[in-house]
């Protein structure tokens, strides 16, 4: 045998000697050259994973950590009901593994990298190819286990939130951490939980009893504080001026920031506290301590009467997360309490997607969820300290 320039190290080869090259077998095909295996092989990553975005990127418009990434493609057609076709890939940090829990994974929202961070105290970096998922940057914080971080609008920072006095940012061209004070004189409140506004703008911590505080998301100075009337769990920013807070008893606050008073109160249907909130363009999804996630029409919350279109009653335990997709049309909720507590809902459908995850599949104890900007991938982090890492084959593009 002899060696080529494209690393296939024989010049045929048998598609039947091994499992992993069956698959690749058409019809009663079965020697083929190193260049035939070598096509085959990149067809059938193709197929799986996509073309990467990294593959025609242009490097000059870049820099730093963003300048060894790809940038997005566009979004893919209507997601229909009934099955969904999942692959697993490579852990996103399987290059720089984590010996505790993953409290957050996110993807860019601009360019094919993603973050894992958690109680190591660590802010990892890695590029998202489903492949190799390249490690870019560790940022070590003394004292700061992290409980919260988000990309803001940008892409140019990262936020991190801890049970502490103080949160940070991350400068991703610099590759430089800044720590934030928080409000003068109120040691008490905590920058644990936190949620960023779609325009880039706000910045509002879920802190102390019912306080909610709103910074501003370019100089991170407080900009208002408003009292929700119990205790919050947590927030979504809906529009640009609207914001909601949610919590314990059930009870749900509609905020318009240019007046900063309430414009809507209602109790989800059957909480008793709420524990996960997100959003869509067309829906807002409620999550409780009973395992229940309700399903609102967007339009219908701002009645006092709000019923929910759909009661999401596959869970059992307290729901950690809700998280739609980009489009709106898959949400994907879970439960740290119990294994395997994982679910993808069709909001097209108002139905589960029923093929995934299966009972073999590998969630252990699930403790964030991500999808990227344009739904290709799946992020899913759980105690064992993994990133597990899922392609979402329906959707074309990271």
């Amino acid at each position: 045998t002899s060696s080529s320039s494209s690393g296939i190290n024989a010049e045929y080869g048998s598609l039947g000697e091994k499992k992993i090259t069956k698959k690749l077998r058409t019809g009663e095909q079965d020697t083929i050259t190193g260049k035939q295996l070598e096509d085959k092989l990149r067809s059938q990553f193709k197929k799986i994973h996509g073309t990467p975005a990294w593959t025609t990127r242009d490097k000059t418009s870049q820099s730093s950590i963003l300048a060894s990434t790809g940038q997005m493609t566009q979004p893919s057609r209507f997601l229909p009901s009934g099955k969904l076709s999942v692959t697993r890939c490579k852990n996103l940090n399987s290059r720089k593994s984590a010996k505790c829990v993953v409290k957050v994974l996110q993807f860019h929202p601009g360019a094919t990298i993603g973050f894992v961070a958690g109680y190591t105290k660590s802010l990892d970096l890695f590029e998202v190819d489903g492949e190799n998922n390249k490690h870019l940057h560790r940022h070590h914080f003394v004292n700061f286990p992290i409980d919260c971080a988000k990309f803001t609008a940008d892409g140019n920072e990262v936020i991190l939130g801890s049970k502490r006095p103080h949160f940070f940012t991350f400068d991703l061209h610099k590759c430089t951490a800044i720590k934030m004070a928080g409000i003068r004189n109120r040691p008490e409140i905590h920058y644990k939980n936190f949620e960023l506004s779609k325009d880039g703008e706000y910045l509002g911590f879920q802190g102390h009893e019912g306080l909610f505080s709103v910074f501003s998301a370019k100089d991170k100075q407080l900009v208002k504080c408003i009292n929700h009337r119990t205790r919050i769990n947590c927030s979504s920013f809906l529009t640009d001026n609207i914001v909601l807070t949610a919590g314990q008893g059930g009870f749900c606050s509609l905020w318009d920031m240019r007046t900063w008073k309430t414009i809507s109160d209602f109790q989800d249907e059957g909480a008793l506290h709420i524990t996960s909130v997100d959003h869509s363009s067309r829906h807002i999804a409620i999550g409780s301590d009973s395992g229940v996630v309700n399903l609102y029409q967007k339009d219908d919350i701002y009645k006092s009467s709000s019923k929910p279109l759909r009661a999401i009653m596959n869970l059992t335990t307290e729901i950690d997360n809700t998280v739609f997709n980009s489009s709106g049309e898959l949400l994907a909720i879970s439960s740290k309490d119990l294994k395997h507590s994982l679910r993808l809902f069709n909001t097209n459908s108002l139905q589960c997607v029923p093929n995934w995850p299966t009972s073999n599949t590998p969630l252990a104890h699930v403790t964030s969820l991500h999808f990227s900007p344009n739904s290709g991938y799946i992020g899913v982090g759980n105690t064992k300290g993994k990133a597990l890492l899922y392609r979402l084959t329906h959707f074309h593009s990271f």
